[in-house]
């Protein structure tokens, strides 16, 4: 071998080494990302009960009759109450996802007829707006308002409905 070519090969060995080193432009490189999604139960709603004020007697002065969550009432005003055999809140039954939280939105006010004459129903409560489903999927719901009657009111069995809305957060 001639002297200076052992040199010459050493030279090009590191030569070809640092060419190795130095990044090739082009290459691609690929990662990968999973893609999931959850379908969730959706949130229903079932009314086993409708809100019942019962039985009560309009005298000369408007008053009011306020039912609770709790299916207890109490009069002010000109009225007197009669019969609670048919007295309750209205009842619901929400179910869905395990824990989750929901809405409830419910009238501001309803009429409620009996032939030409009105009593306006007013003040839903549920016991708050926010409401979270247990360990089940399970949440009793009860609603009670505040029924408005008028001096002298028309005797009558009076009826009407409302909506109450359920939704997740």
């Amino acid at each position: 071998m001639p002297k200076g070519f052992t040199g010459f090969l050493l030279a090009s060995a590191g030569a070809l080494l640092l060419a190795g080193a130095v990044p090739a432009y082009g290459q691609t490189r690929n990662a990968i990302a999973l893609a999931s999604a959850e379908i969730c139960q959706p949130v229903s709603i079932q009314k086993p009960a409708d809100l019942n004020f019962g039985a009560m007697i309009a005298t000369r002065s408007a008053g009011q009759v306020v039912l609770g969550q709790d299916g207890a009432r109490r009069a002010s005003g000109g009225v007197v109450l009669g019969s609670a055999a048919a007295v309750s809140s209205a009842a619901f039954l929400v179910a869905g996802e395990p824990h989750a939280t929901f809405t409830v939105s419910l009238p501001a006010s309803i009429e409620i007829t009996s032939g030409q004459s009105r009593m306006t129903v007013a003040g839903f409560s549920t016991g708050g707006t926010t409401q979270a489903l247990d360990g089940t999927g399970r949440r009793a719901l009860n609603v009670g308002a505040t029924l408005g009657v008028e001096a002298n009111q028309a005797p009558g069995s009076y009826a009407g409905s409302f909506t109450v809305t359920v939704a997740y957060n």
